[in-house]
């Protein structure tokens, strides 16, 4: 099984802030198959998280990676550079990023392939804006954004799309389950058909993912997990929605 709930940090943490995460989601989860949960901290903090959390094996990865190797890109960090450090994954193309640093699905597309070249596996973002939601268009806005992401990146060994609404990040607001249901089935319908040689492992859900609603989420058929932003940074939390997932799935 791959990853199935992963967190996404942003720009939040500290030292003391990974010690206690830890000593709260250690306190309340009741599995033992850390292989399925990734934490994705900022990058000063990779190297900490890992040490804290050795002993059970929870995957760590990156928020983000250039879509180059080495060069003059002050401030990048390069997909074999937190490989190095022994992250399983990276994040890429985040709304976040797509809006506040302009990237595009040829940017990311790039990153893409950087990521499998350095055996890191690709956590794809896609979504869509309110108002193409409200004019009907989800469908069509996602299966572009996964054309021109992977059309350069058509065989890689390993992938992961995380559907992420960008109406319903922070909002509290989340579509139907059954919505998203429909939505992760055509994800599926599209990588599968159109780039049979990527190993597609799972489709995450992604926005406003919490205790209260997770239940009706992973119930879902198409629902292979989440992708975690606010409820994340408590771990607690974090535990919570994890037990949930394993008393519906593992």
């Amino acid at each position: 099984m791959s990853l199935c709930l992963v967190a996404n940090w942003k720009l939040n943490g500290s030292k003391e802030f990974n010690h206690q995460w830890a000593l709260e989601f250690l306190r309340n989860f009741n599995g033992n198959n850390f292989s399925i949960l990734g934490i994705a901290p900022a990058s000063l903090y990779i190297d900490h998280l890992k040490t804290i959390l050795t002993d059970c094996d929870i995957e760590i990865g990156s928020q983000n990676i250039d879509l180059e190797e080495t060069g003059a890109r002050t401030g990048e960090i390069s997909a074999s550079m937190i490989k190095e450090l022994g992250c399983a994954f990276s994040i890429i193309g985040h709304s976040e990023r797509r809006m506040l640093f302009h990237e595009t699905n040829q940017m990311i597309c790039q990153k893409l392939i950087q990521a499998d070249n350095n055996s890191v596996i690709p956590i794809l973002c896609i979504g869509e804006s309110a108002e193409e939601n409200q004019s009907n268009n989800t469908f069509n806005v996602l299966e572009q954004q996964i054309i021109e992401a992977l059309e350069n990146a058509n065989e890689l060994s390993a992938l992961i799309i995380a559907y992420e609404p960008v109406w319903a990040i922070g909002s509290g607001k989340t579509p139907k389950p059954e919505e998203i249901n429909s939505v992760h089935e055509m994800i599926k319908d599209v990588v599968q058909s159109r780039f049979p040689k990527i190993g597609l492992e799972s489709v995450l859900y992604g926005g406003s993912v919490n205790f209260k609603n997770a239940s009706s989420l992973f119930e879902q058929k198409n629902v292979d997990g989440a992708l975690i932003g606010g409820a994340s940074l408590d771990g607690r939390e974090f535990a919570l929605i994890a037990n949930v997932f394993n008393e519906l799935r593992v």
